[in-house]
Parts: structure tokens; C-alpha cells; sequence
């Protein structure tokens, strides 16, 4: 008898912790008929073992210790109420219905049951059945409204929108006039294309609430779809009249305007509705959304959605959504430098959201804010450690730092976290490549070259620039011109490739065929690059025209203004010996190995000390880091 008290006062207790829908283990008037007092203690410990195992979220564990409970006493409601809502909760649908419909049949008038009971006959699509047990609910007990919310709710699902009408009617006899019931009906009266009763239903609740400018709202939208333009103006101006500060009004007499035309007045209450504060900024924002893909078909439209950005900044200056939503637009509109301002203010104000950081840093990188780039990633970096984007674009930004030694370092930790992203793994790569070029480790250079190839076989870019890099060393140069041939191929009218092309010719001896591709790369754009004309002058003069080949040479000169200087520094390093004494700089005062310093003939005037030096020297001369840079952007 202990053991049973203590079930017992257990059993009270959880259900006093469940708000009333834990049920008890014998609450069937047919098991206590037929069961004995043992019978019933060991039904009752199984169900105890079956709830605590339900509340501490092992449902299966619950389901199959109340299945035994059912198993022991096939009449026990509870048990088979408490199975249907696991089943339902795991989503088995026709299983938890079967055992709802026991427990109902066995006890018809428990809210509980019937509710659960209909709930998963329209969850299986039986929405005719469930309609059918909400009208027997509310016969039997009419003052519960929740049944006719339930029942009408049925019908609407079962395709009975009209008898869905009578219940409502039952209700609002019942509890009188509310607005949950009269704006139901009036949408379902719209629904059976009885506009005039479902304005009726809303002249109730404006004969309840004159100021009520939802109810005027929609009696204004109903008139607008029966094509009463002017009833609803007249209707959307006692919105105005009655509640001056509602925002919504605003965007109902936009679309009304755009429907009728007037582009210009619904344009002027747009504005309106986005400097009104009461506008929630997801509303403002999901229209701009509107306007972001439209911009594509009508670019007319740009102006005016830029507008609107400023507004919404502008009423909500606070909020770094609306920054972030402005600089979206800004880069649409090619102004990327405004566009960076904005995202770093929705930075300022606390927005900690990757997609901004991401912005900042690719706006960094076009715009060749090295510094910029560096900190803003850097901060990325730390914010999302496990994001490789913000790696790549610090790399990115030592190299252009000169600082290599970090670039690799952070490039080789970021390529680490790069996940089902294959073009972003090769650029790591390649841009390892070309860090560890800056520091003369040609043998890693080459390694993550060939890693970004073997990722992105099809890399025309990184093709072009390894391709340079090994022309430059003059090393490998018949992998260099397949790599750059098949550039050319894959982007036939690149003027930077075809230049690349070129100069391996030219480095293989063959000036014609050298010639020929550099000319290529001018005619399509790179006649104002230092590099490429310089290039083309050293061919030419090779070919014999001494005259152009000056010509070419004056012209570089003037595209690169720190040239002269540049030469000067080359040229006194090449006299003292100080040189870095590498296979590819293996200079000595005697040139052995300069490789276009084979006869005095080119002509370069310099003024150092006072003194005037006149070099008549065929000279091309190694690239430098800078200078490989600079004819990489050229």
C-alpha cells in the first residue's frame, strides 16, 4: 500500500507540472470494472515508468513502455492519448491518429482527446471527419468557443467556406461582435466573391471603433479590387484623417497610385512610408529587395531605389541593416568608395555579421586599399576564426605590402579552412605563389603554382602569371610557353597574356613570332603599359628597327616616370658587385650574362653627381619585384 501511495502522489504531481495534460493511468471506467487492485498498481508503475521516460525526452523508450500499458489494459485512454502525442511529436502522422481515435472513443467528451483527435485527423487530411467531431463538441458543449474556431477552421480546409460562415455566425451569437471572427469572415466572403457582405462585416467593427484603421484598410483594399478607385481614396484619406502617423497607409496609397497610374504620387507616399519611423526596417528592407532585382530589367529604376536607401538611413541612421542595405545598392551603382563608407558604418554601429566583413574586405581589394584590406581582415580573422575568406584577403594584402614572409604564414593557415570551395583553394595557392616568388623560394613557387593548377586546371590567370614568373628567371621556359599558350587559348584577347606569350618568344630567340603577339597585346589595350612597350622595343630592335626600337623605349620612359631612376640604382648595384649572386642574377662587372647587354647600342641619358654618362647599351633589364608587379596590373 506504501508503493501505491507513493505512485500515487507521484502520478499528482506530475500531472500538476503538465497544466492539466498529464493523464492518469486508470482513468477509463472500463479498466476499473474489470481490472483487480494488482492488476491495476502494475498498470499504473508501468505508466510512471513510461511518463518519466517521456519527460526526460526518450520517446521511444516512453512509446514502448506505454504500448505496454495498452497491452495490459486495452481500455486505458490515458495511455493511448500520452502514445499519440509521441508519435505525433515524431512526426508518424497515421500512427498517432490511431491511437487518438482510441483514446476518444472511449471517452468522447475530453478536450484533450477530441482536440488532439482532430488535430491529426486534418493533419492526415481528413478534414470532412474532423469537422464532424468538432460539430458533435460543440452540441454537446456549446459554451466551449475553442471547438468553434476549431470546427470552422475544418470546414475552411474541407473546401466549405460557406458552412465555415454559419459556425461563425453561432459564435459571434454566442459571445457577440469580435474582431478575430468579423475579419475572418470578412476574408472569407471575399474568398466567395461577396464583397459587399465582407464590407459589411467590416462596418461592424468601425461602428465598434471608429479610429480602427485596420478594418477602414482593408474595406479601402476591397473597394480598390472591385475597381471603386475613388471609394477607396475616399477611404484610405480617413485612415489619414483619423490616425495621420500610421506608415502603412502610406504604402496602401502607393500601390493604389501605381495601379492607377500615377507613378509620380505613388513614388511621393513610398517616400513617406520610408521616412515614417513607425515602418519597421524589415518591411523597408524587403521592399529595396523588390527594387534590387527589378534594377536589372529597368535601370531607370536605379535613381529611384538610391533615393530610397537615403531615406532609410536617414530615418533609421541607428541601424546598421540600413547602412549595410544603402552600401548594396551603392556597389550596383559602380560607387564603390561610397559604398565601403557605408558598410563601415553598419561596422561602427555594432553589425558583427560576416557578410559585411566580406564586403569590406572585396571593396578593399578593388579599390587597392592594401592598408584597409590588412585591417579589416585581420579583425575578420579574429571575429571568424574558422572562415578561410578573411586568410585569402590578408594574404592578399601582405603581399601587396611587401611584407611575404606574413603573407605566407597566413596564406598557408587559410588554405587549411578553405571547405567545397575549389577556385578559392587555388587562388591560396596561387597567391603562394607568389609570395614565395618575392622571396626568391622558386622551388615553393613553382610547388603552389603547379598545387593552383592541379585544383583549377583551367586557370587561365594563374597559367599567365607562373608562366611570366619562370620567363623572368628564364628558367623552363618551354613549360612557360605551354602554360601561356594555353592561356591564350582559354581567353584569346587578353592583351596581358598575349604580351606574357610574346616575351617568352622573345626569350627563346624567336623575335619575329615575338613580334607578332606583342603587337596583338597593343592593339587590344596595352599600348599605354610601360612594360609592353618596353617589351616591344627590345623585339624590334633585335629585328633590326633601331628607330622604332627607340621610339618604343621613349615611350615606356614617359608611361614610367620612375624608370631613369630605377636603371640608375640597377646599373651602380651592377658596379659595385652587389648584386644577389642567383643562378638567374648571375651578374659580374663584365655582364657575361646579361642577356640583352650583347652590343653598345641603346642609349639611356642620365644626370647623377653632376656628371653626364651616355650608356650606348643594349640593355633589358631583370625585373624587379616592383616591376613584375607592375606589369602584372599593367
Amino acid at each position: 500500500m506504501n508503493r501505491l501511495l507513493i505512485l500515487s502522489i507521484t502520478l499528482a504531481l506530475l500531472a500538476g507540472c503538465k497544466g492539466g495534460q498529464t493523464t492518469t493511468a486508470t482513468n477509463s471506467p472500463a479498466s476499473k470494472s474489470t481490472m483487480s487492485d494488482s492488476q491495476r498498481a502494475e498498470v499504473t508503475y508501468a505508466f510512471f515508468n513510461a511518463n518519466k521516460e517521456k519527460i526526460l525526452g526518450n520517446l521511444d523508450n516512453a512509446a514502448g513502455l506505454f504500448s505496454e500499458v495498452i497491452r495490459k489494459d486495452p481500455n486505458n485512454a490515458a495511455a493511448m492519448y500520452e502514445l499519440a502525442n509521441i508519435y505525433n511529436e515524431q512526426k508518424k502522422f497515421a500512427d498517432a491518429l490511431f491511437f487518438a481515435k482510441g483514446a476518444y472513443q472511449l471517452d468522447t467528451k475530453n478536450s484533450w482527446y477530441i482536440l488532439t483527435y482532430t488535430d491529426l485527423l486534418q493533419k492526415n487530411k481528413k478534414f470532412t471527419e474532423a469537422a464532424a467531431v468538432l460539430e458533435k463538441a460543440v452540441n454537446d458543449n456549446p459554451t466551449k468557443t475553442d471547438y468553434y474556431y476549431e470546427w470552422a477552421s475544418a470546414l475552411l480546409y474541407a473546401e466549405k467556406p460557406a458552412d465555415a460562415i454559419k459556425v461563425y455566425d453561432k459564435l459571434d451569437a454566442r459571445i457577440g461582435v469580435t474582431r478575430e471572427v468579423v475579419m475572418q469572415k470578412s476574408r472569407i466572403y471575399q474568398r466567395l466573391n461577396k464583397n459587399d457582405k465582407a464590407i459589411e462585416e467590416l462596418d461592424k467593427l468601425i461602428a465598434l471603433d471608429p479610429k480602427d484603421s485596420q478594418a477602414y484598410g482593408m474595406k479601402a483594399e476591397i473597394y480598390q479590387s472591385m475597381g471603386k478607385n475613388d471609394l477607396a481614396l475616399e477611404t484610405y484619406n480617413k485612415i489619414l484623417a483619423i490616425d495621420p502617423e500610421n506608415p502603412y497607409v502610406h504604402l496602401s496609397l502607393a500601390d493604389f497610385y501605381r495601379n492607377t497610374g500615377e507613378k509620380e504620387k505613388s513614388v511621393e507616399e513610398l517616400k513617406k512610408a520610408f521616412l515614417n519611423k513607425e515602418l519597421d526596417i524589415d518591411t523597408k528592407i524587403s521592399i529595396l529587395s523588390s527594387y534590387y532585382s527589378l534594377i536589372e530589367v529597368h535601370p531607370e529604376l536605379k535613381a529611384q531605389a538610391l533615393e530610397m536607401c537615403q531615406l532609410l538611413v536617414q530615418a533609421n541612421s541607428n541601424e546598421p541593416r540600413a547602412h549595410a542595405v544603402y552600401g548594396d545598392f551603392l556597389i550596383k551603382d559602380g560607387k564603390n568608395e561610397e559604398a565601403k563608407a557605408e558598410y563601415l558604418k553598419a561596422k561602427d554601429l555594432g553589425s558583427k555579421e560576416f557578410a559585411i566583413y566580406s564586403q569590406l574586405m572585396f571593396l578593399n581589394a578593388q579599390l587597392q586599399d592594401w592598408k584597409s584590406l590588412a585591417s579589416e581582415s585581420e579583425e575578420a580573422m579574429n571575429l571568424f576564426p574558422e572562415q578561410s575568406l578573411p586568410y585569402f584577403f590578408n594574404g592578399m594584402a601582405q603581399i601587396q605590402n611587401k611584407k611575404y614572409t606574413e603573407a605566407i604564414s597566413v596564406l598557408n593557415t587559410g588554405v587549411k579552412l578553405v571547405v567545397d570551395n575549389k577556385a578559392l583553394e587555388g587562388q591560396f595557392y596561387a597567391s603562394l605563389g607568389d609570395a614565395y616568388n618575392e622571396i626568391r623560394d622558386y622551388v615553393k613557387s613553382d610547388e603552389s603554382f603547379d598545387q593552383a593548377l592541379l585544383i583549377n586546371p583551367k586557370d587561365a590567370n594563374v597559367m599567365n602569371n607562373y608562366a611570366y614568373y619562370l620567363s623572368v628567371r628564364n628558367e623552363k621556359l618551354d613549360k612557360a610557353e605551354a602554360l601561356s599558350k594555353e592561356s591564350n587559348e582559354l581567353e584569346p584577347k587578353q592583351a596581358s597574356y598575349q604580351d606574357t606569350y610574346g616575351w617568352i618568344m622573345y626569350k627563346q630567340g624567336k623575335y619575329s613570332d615575338a613580334k607578332l603577339w606583342i603587337e596583338k597585346s597593343l592593339s587590344n589595350g596595352s599600348d599605354s603599359s610601360a612594360t609592353v612597350l618596353e617589351h616591344y622595343g627590345d623585339v624590334v630592335y633585335h629585328l633590326g628597327d633601331n628607330a622604332k626600337a627607340l621610339e618604343y623605349w621613349q615611350k615606356q620612359k614617359l608611361r614610367r616616370s620612375a624608370s631613369e631612376f630605377w636603371i640608375v640604382r640597377f646599373l651602380k648595384n651592377v658596379c659595385s658587385n652587389k648584386m644577389n649572386r642567383q643562378k638567374n642574377f648571375s651578374f659580374s662587372f663584365s655582364f657575361p650574362d646579361l642577356r640583352r647587354i650583347q652590343n653598345i647600342r641603346r642609349v639611356f641619358f642620365f644626370f647623377f653627381s653632376f656628371s653626364f654618362f651616355l650608356f650606348d647599351l643594349d640593355v633589358r633589364l631583370q625585373k624587379s619585384s616592383w616591376n613584375l608587379h607592375l606589369h602584372r596590373q599593367n
